[in-house]
């Protein structure tokens, strides 16, 4: 069955790498942190363009009602839990768009978490050593970069879109896909390609739900990215963590920028109550208020300016673990010892777990794993991201 979709919908997918660029149109501010003299700021050209792409969407037995959030949330229980009675499944369509940088024939595109937009790869304006876009596009590294909103995020224009049926991972798989086969491909006409330059090297960078999107690219289409940065993910995600946050529907939290006139079902989109829950699910919940692994004034900006996923992103991600059985190029997985997300101490088993996680890339060219210490779920936003840097680009640098 198509989706309803309007015919001419146009998602803005912009990205930006510069702290005065972040959200502009939001009512709040956000300070402008002096990066460190290591930190690189280049130009970023905000850009967009149309994509079109059909999946097949999970369509729920008893969909929730969506003006009742008790419901809502119980159906996301469901889906943790592995007891969502579903019909089988629908044809979605949508459109979509994107953002450059320069500097190499290899393409960085930078994939955010759930309740995260593209601004987590910028660092909130803190500068180094949390502003990935600075570093990987610096004259010592010279990727370009290209920080995506999916589908209803950030900057994009969620009018018309029903969180449930519209926004779920399938279509956001096919939407990249249709990206991807763009930016590869041999042309520089505006009309097909509004980068002008051509990529023959895709490196897809995932931070926990845009690791699982990374990987269901590389499943389905295993020729699309040359290696795989999967942040804060592992085969086996700690549900029972991940269920003990304060999940809440995100116009109770943020009713100006979630509103219903701009948000169809929006109590639909879900993030973290509150900046205590986001500390403790994101960042390293091992440590106490004199020992942090972590900056808490980033940690409360992050909050502060937190996204929301939809419904259907999180309910159509349920072959969580399950790898990319023909991807042939490299994978490095990142996640740090205390990520309770998708690790659950004692440290040591977080790292089996990761070595465990390379099985479900049996034909990978190259399997690593990085697990830094005294470090969660949001490695890229602790004081060990300077570490996560290097080490992912030295693995990029040996490999792609």
């Amino acid at each position: 069955m198509l989706a309803n979709l309007p015919p001419t919908l146009s998602l803005s997918l912009l990205g930006s790498l510069l702290p005065i660029f972040i959200h502009p149109t939001l009512g709040h501010s956000i300070s402008a942190h002096t990066p460190s003299h290591n930190s690189h700021n280049p130009l970023c050209t905000p850009l967009s363009f149309t994509l079109t792409a059909t999946a097949e969407h999970i369509s729920l037995a008893s969909p929730p009602d969506p003006t009742n959030e008790t419901e809502i949330l119980s159906i996301l229980s469901q889906a943790w839990d592995g007891t969502l009675v579903t019909n089988g499944t629908q044809t979605r369509c949508s459109h979509e768009n994107e953002n450059k940088n320069e500097n190499k024939d290899v393409l960085q595109i930078l994939l955010h978490g759930a309740t995260y937009n593209k601004t987590m790869w910028s660092g909130y304006g803190f500068g180094y050593p949390y502003d990935w876009q600075s570093y990987a596009t610096s004259p010592s590294q010279g990727y370009h970069t290209l920080a995506l909103d999916r589908l209803s995020h950030g900057e994009n224009d969620p009018r018309g879109l029903d969180p449930l049926n519209n926004v779920q991972m399938p279509l956001q798989t096919e939407l990249l896909h249709q990206l991807i086969s763009m930016v590869k491909t041999n042309t520089t006409s505006s009309k097909t390609n509004p980068l002008g330059k051509t990529f023959p090297k895709i490196v897809l960078v995932g931070h926990s739900l845009g690791s699982y999107l990374s990987i269901a690219l590389a499943r389905s289409y295993p020729l699309d990215a040359s290696a795989l940065v999967l942040t804060g993910y592992s085969s086996r995600q700690n549900t029972l963590h991940v269920r003990s946050a304060p999940w809440v529907s995100a116009p109770l939290v943020f009713p100006d920028r979630f509103s219903s006139t701009l948000y169809h079902h929006n109590l639909e989109y879900l993030t973290v109550a509150t900046l205590e829950g986001r500390e403790k699910g994101f960042y390293d919940n091992a440590t106490d208020a004199a020992g942090r692994t972590y900056d808490p004034e980033l940690a409360r900006t992050d909050y502060e300016y937190s996204d929301a996923s939809t419904l259907g992103e999180l309910v159509s991600s349920g072959d969580w673990g399950r790898g990319a059985e023909e991807f042939r190029g490299a994978v490095l997985v990142a996640t740090g010892q205390r990520d309770w997300v998708m690790c659950s101490p004692p440290e040591e088993s977080c790292v089996r777990r990761l070595r465990e996680t390379g099985k479900t890339f049996p034909r990978a060219r190259r399997y690593e794993i990085w697990a830094p210490e005294e470090t969660g779920h949001d490695l890229t936003l602790s004081y060990s991201a300077g570490e996560t840097l290097r080490v992912v680009h030295e693995f990029l640098g040996r490999e792609v």
